[in-house]
Formats: C-alpha cells, structure tokens, sequence
C-alpha cells in the first residue's frame, strides 16, 4: 500500500493526468496517484456556485471520496470503467463507490477515535454529497436535470451511497458494480 500524496492549488496546476484549473474541482490523478484541491473550491465553488452550506467535516468528506479513487486505483477498479456518461454508466458507479469508501473511512474514523463526530458532522458530509450530485449541478447552471449527461450521480445517490459506506462499512455493501439500482 502506498498512501495517495495531497497537493493543494490555486488558479491552475500541472499534474500526471495533464494540466487542470480550478473549474475541475478536487480530483485523483491516477498516473501519479495524488490528490489535488483547489483552495478556493470549499468556499467559491461548493458553497457560492452550489449552495452547499459548509462545516467543519465538508473537507473530510470531499478527502474520503478522493482517497477512494486511490483505493480503487489500487485495486483495479478504475480499470473497470468502459462508459463515461448516462446515469447506469461505469462513471458514474465509480463515483458512487468513492463516496461510499467516504462513509466507511468516517465510520472507522469514528470507530477507532480518531475523529469525534457529530449529528451535523455526518449532516454536513451528507450536504456536500446532495450539492455535487450531477442533477444539482445542472440545475444550478440553468440547465434542465439530464440523466444521460450524468458522470457522478444524482444528489439522491450520492447522499446515500455515502450512508450505504458509514452504515455498513464494508466492500461488498459498496460493490456498486454490482448494485442493478444505484
């Protein structure tokens, strides 16, 4: 096991998957297995542009996805990934799994002490998860919600993906290859 390296940005930042903007978001960059967050997307882009409303365990929660892609880099399953776009695709079921490892890293974050949470910690995680579902995104752009233009999922799913992980807590209940409904 090789733990993912976090590297923090502002404006643009060149990495193994090429060059990236703010406009990306935080993102895994699987060529140099990193982690990189864009300094202002907490407050400008999460909270300003979708209407999340912030906390103290938002970060937490947008690391926990993250490190999940390092996860599933790691264990093949980014290698899974065929279709890019629509609501059933390979995308978007990778996305969802991400956020469910999200849940489990904070249940055993709990579980061992390492962090001590609260109802609005798990609240908040939960926001973050409802304000970057695809269907949210699109219409806070002024656009009509479009299933098949969807690359994350729904707020819907992404809220309780993230459940399914922090509730369950293990890799078969985040299997979401195998789910036949996400």
């Amino acid at each position: 096991f090789t733990p993912a390296a976090i590297n923090t940005f502002a404006g643009a930042v060149q990495t193994g998957c090429g060059q990236a903007s703010s406009q990306v978001g935080p993102f895994y960059c699987p060529p140099d297995q990193q982690i990189y967050l864009d300094t202002t997307f907490f407050a400008d882009v999460l909270q300003g542009q979708l209407g999340g409303q912030g906390g103290d365990f938002v970060e937490p929660y947008v690391l926990g996805h993250e490190y999940g892609h390092h996860i599933q880099n790691l264990m093949g399953t980014m290698g899974k990934v065929r279709t890019q776009e629509g609501a059933d695709s390979d995308a978007v079921r990778l996305e969802l799994q991400a956020d469910c490892y999200a849940g489990m890293w904070t249940r055993y974050a709990e579980d061992s002490e390492l962090i001590t949470l609260d109802d609005g910690d798990i609240a908040e995680a939960l926001d973050s998860a409802k304000a970057v579902g695809d269907d949210r995104i699109q219409q806070q752009s002024g656009q009509r919600v479009d299933p098949e233009g969807w690359t994350h999922g729904s707020s819907e799913q992404r809220m309780a993906w993230f459940t399914t992980g922090y509730e369950q807590g293990t890799l078969e209940a985040c299997d979401t290859f195998s789910a036949s409904e996400l």
